[in-house]
């Protein structure tokens, strides 16, 4: 393991290897990143991995609308195949909901995104069978879809690898290095490394990395778990990945045969401690999902089975955007955590914008200024447009 680095990465998921790979393709190749399990171990590889644009902020949705700029070019950029499958992607609202999908689907027309609403002819067309009971309006994004979570880590870590980065997994960060309020490097498991710049792209553990340079993180850790179901008739199996508003639920397929379901918000926040919490997914959430399916998708669910489950986490924010940039008060130290559960699908995007932070000395090709950590004891927080975040 390399003594001295440019820069240091803490954590191997979406985000700490996008950055990688942005910072590898611009010719800054001294980067160490440290992963204490493996690649896309925690949040990032159990990720629902739906790939959208729609967001109430133009600043998370100029985010997401580049992330699947990056993701189309996925297999040029990296040489990985088979990542991003774009189906298109489809929200579906109650009529309580439709004014704010028809406000947001103007705003994104204005920042470049295509979508439409759909009728409901539309929709029964694009998911035979659903019943439209309680739907007020859908919601239809063609550039949208959803990835896999695991293969995109590998494949920005892969690119990243083969321009020289280096990469150390089963390598823990245990401690950071401060001298004047500059940070000088990172403590890990297999010694110390001497640093400019450390990126804490931890995720859960974001918080506590903070922690270690003096910087407060208002991060709340949650339990959210996902289900996968086989059905044997694949004509019954929903094609496009849906972000289900009116029963508060997620899909998409999962390897092609298969359907990850998750659940969606507003909903009861389980709290969580990243290093002992349940990882098995619990019975009662599985007849949760299962009831939810058999009533908006009945032929698939009567044919179709659960065939296992899991639990990881989110790491939450109080206003549920993200904290990007530049720590207050400790030079060197970059943020990229706080997801809140939309990490994904914006991290190749994110991973750009943190390469600019460090190379040009800040974001420039999206203005991420109102995403820095200020905004929480300035009393900035961020708006969604729905009940709960649900965008």
């Amino acid at each position: 393991m390399r003594k001295t680095a440019d820069v240091v990465i803490i954590g191997g998921g979406v985000m700490g290897t996008s950055i990688a790979y942005h910072l590898a393709a611009r010719g800054c190749t001294d980067v160490a990143l440290l992963e204490a399990k493996s690649l896309a171990a925690e949040g990032t590889g159990h990720s629902g991995a739906l790939v959208r644009q729609h967001y109430s902020q133009d600043v998370i949705t100029r985010i997401a609308l580049r992330s699947v700029e990056i993701f189309e070019r996925f297999e040029e950029l990296t040489g990985s195949k088979n990542v991003f499958h774009q189906t298109g992607w489809i929200k579906l609202g109650t009529s309580a909901m439709r004014p704010a999908m028809e406000k947001n689907l103007v705003r994104h027309r204005a920042l470049g995104v295509d979508a439409r609403m759909m009728s409901m002819d539309d929709l029964e067309e694009a998911i035979p069978g659903i019943n439209f009971e309680g739907i007020g309006g859908a919601l239809f994004e063609p550039r949208g879809g959803y990835a896999d979570p695991i293969a995109t880590t590998l494949g920005f870590a892969d690119a990243a690898r083969s321009r020289g980065v280096e990469i150390k997994e089963g390598t823990a960060a245990t401690g950071l290095r401060t001298k004047s309020g500059s940070v000088t490097g990172v403590r890990t498991s297999q010694g110390e490394i001497s640093a400019r710049f450390v990126v804490d792209a931890a995720g859960p553990w974001g918080a506590r990395v903070a922690a270690w340079a003096g910087v407060k993180l208002p991060i709340e850790i949650t339990r959210e778990q996902d289900v996968v179901l086989a059905c044997d008739d694949l004509s019954l199996m929903p094609r496009y990945p849906v972000s289900n508003g009116v029963d508060r639920d997620y899909w998409r397929r999962e390897l092609g045969t298969f359907l990850l379901v998750g659940d969606g918000h507003p909903k009861q926040i389980e709290r969580a401690d990243p290093d002992n919490f349940k990882r098995e997914v619990d019975e009662s959430f599985s007849d949760m999902i299962a009831r939810r399916l058999e009533y908006r998708l009945p032929a698939f669910a009567k044919a179709a089975r659960v065939v296992r489950g899991y639990a990881s986490l989110y790491d939450v924010t109080p206003d549920w955007h993200p904290v990007i940039g530049r720590a207050p008060d400790v030079e060197g130290l970059i943020l990229c955590v706080g997801f809140s559960g939309h990490g994904f699908k914006l991290g190749p995007a994110a991973g750009e914008l943190v390469a600019e932070e460090i190379l040009d000395g800040q974001a420039h090709s999206i203005d991420i200024s109102q995403l820095n950590l200020r905004r929480f004891a300035e009393g900035k927080l961020l708006e969604g447009s729905y009940a709960g975040n649900q965008a």
